[in-house]
């Protein structure tokens, strides 16, 4: 017989390690998701992975690099030239006789020629060139608004994605919380209608709004799941268990005048600032292109040297080589004078773009007032609801009572029971999104207005609270 406890040994020892790298794994998890993390963390993980900002931020790079490109226009330039050609050539050599022509010889040779040559230009005047730097000192302004800009938007994502992680989290605690007060409503009908007390009509409304609340619970998972999945995408991890709004913090009522905030808009608004430098560079534009009539002057230093090899072994043509050199010094002016109207054709062409340009900006400008505006009277609007919402849920929480006891003395039917549930459950789910409204409006609203800043971020933070 075959001695199966070393087998039985082996296989218990195969089965506590998995287990205990089983446990391991369970251990390695629970931490990955138990650790909490807040607002600032992920907005700081965003800007490290956020692939639209970090476009902005290469295109800001690639921008800085025209400030070079243009200070190049100022200085000298430097040019070399080498060359080498080779010839064959064949001459013949004809004779007379009488009246015909008759060749005498031909003969081969090769001629090799030499050639190098440097060239210095010293720019002198060019206001086309000056026009360009200025050009490019806008473009480069406008660059970094945008990145300004792309920075604020990202906190608007993320700020945005969190809140509503937390709204959909909050959505499922409530429809928990609702379901294990609709059992507890159910059951007490059951017994109810044991007894004889009540109909299976109380029984069976039960039971519905209880199928119907597991219902909206799978649609609520699967939408916070989503909003896992949006957080993943803007920071690259999965994120840890998040805090919520600590409910202790009050909110306070926006005091400054609504007519502060549009001039602050006026005045910082960065979509604003960028239709501005767009404006001049739409200007120097309209200059770069009348620099065509301009003429340009430079100073030019030019050294060539030329050395040739070669001729024909005979004759008057025979060369043992020769050489060449050259040095010049001197101003050159290119003085446009006709180009069929192009040129003016062009400076037309700009001009009416920095018209269309202008146009935009005010256009812009009337949105930027109108979204402050907005933003204004919703952070205003949101104020008032958290204050009607406290008060609602204190109501229903005291309707609910007295319809559960009145049923319980047969003087309300479970119907009854549960729409003052559901009032309960709604006074609750507003009241909380009416406070993820009220932070996300004050972010909408210093966006709008263009100071949206980290520190801001930083305050908000300070909202939030451990569940």
């Amino acid at each position: 017989m075959i001695d199966e406890k070393p087998l039985i040994k082996f296989k218990f020892l195969e089965l506590r390690r998995k287990l205990s790298f089983f446990l391991l794994l369970t251990f390695l998890f629970h931490q990955a998701f138990s650790e909490e993390t807040d607002l600032i963390k992920i907005y700081n993980k965003a800007v490290a992975h956020d692939a639209l900002l970090a476009s902005v931020k290469f295109e800001n790079q690639a921008t800085q690099e025209l400030i070079s490109q243009g200070r190049s226009l100022f200085l000298p330039s430097i040019t070399a030239n080498i060359g080498y050609d080779e010839k064959d050539n064949e001459r013949k050599i004809l004779t007379s006789e009488i009246s015909s022509n008759v060749l005498l010889s031909g003969n081969k040779a090769d001629f090799h020629s030499y050639d190098y040559g440097i060239t210095i230009k010293q720019p002198l005047f060019n206001y086309g060139a000056f026009q360009q730097y200025k050009k490019i000192i806008s473009q480069t302004s406008l660059s970094e608004k945008k990145l300004l800009l792309a920075q604020q938007d990202l906190m608007y994502r993320v700020s945005l994605v969190y809140f509503e992680t937390l709204m959909a989290r909050d959505e499922i605690d409530l429809l928990n919380a609702q379901k294990k007060s609709i059992t507890e409503q159910l059951l007490e009908a059951r017994a109810r209608y044991n007894a004889g007390l009540i109909s299976i009509t109380d029984v069976n409304e039960a039971q519905t709004k209880s199928s119907m609340i597991e219902a909206q619970k799978i649609a609520a998972i699967q939408k916070l799941k989503i909003k896992h999945r949006q957080i993943e995408s803007l920071t690259g991890e999965f994120p840890k268990k998040i805090k919520g709004i600590n409910t202790v913090i009050g909110f306070e009522e926006l005091k400054d005048i609504i007519d502060k905030w549009i001039s602050l808009a006026i005045e910082n608004n960065l979509e604003l600032k960028i239709k501005q430098d767009e404006i001049k560079i739409a200007e120097g534009e309209i200059n770069v292109r009348k620099s065509d009539r301009y003429p340009t002057i430079d100073a030019v230093a030019t050294r060539s040297r030329n050395w040739d090899k070669g001729g024909y072994p005979y004759g008057a043509l025979q060369n043992e080589g020769s050489r060449s050199f050259s040095d010049v010094l001197g101003v050159q002016i290119n003085i446009p004078i006709f180009s069929g109207g192009f040129a003016s054709s062009r400076v037309r062409e700009a001009q009416k773009l920095k018209l269309k340009t202008m146009e935009d900006a005010e256009y812009l400008k009337r949105q930027v007032e109108l979204k402050v505006r907005e933003n204004y009277l919703n952070l205003q609007a949101n104020y008032a609801e958290i204050e009607a919402y406290q008060q609602a849920l204190s109501s229903s929480k005291l309707q609910v009572e007295s319809t559960q006891l009145a049923f319980k003395e047969g003087l309300r039917n479970s119907v009854e029971v549960l729409v003052a549930q559901q009032v309960l459950f709604n006074a609750k789910r507003d009241l909380l999104k009416s406070r993820y409204n009220y932070l996300m409006n004050i972010i909408n609203l210093k966006l709008s207005v263009g100071i949206l800043a980290f520190e801001d971020l930083q305050e908000i933070n300070q909202y939030l609270s451990s569940q």
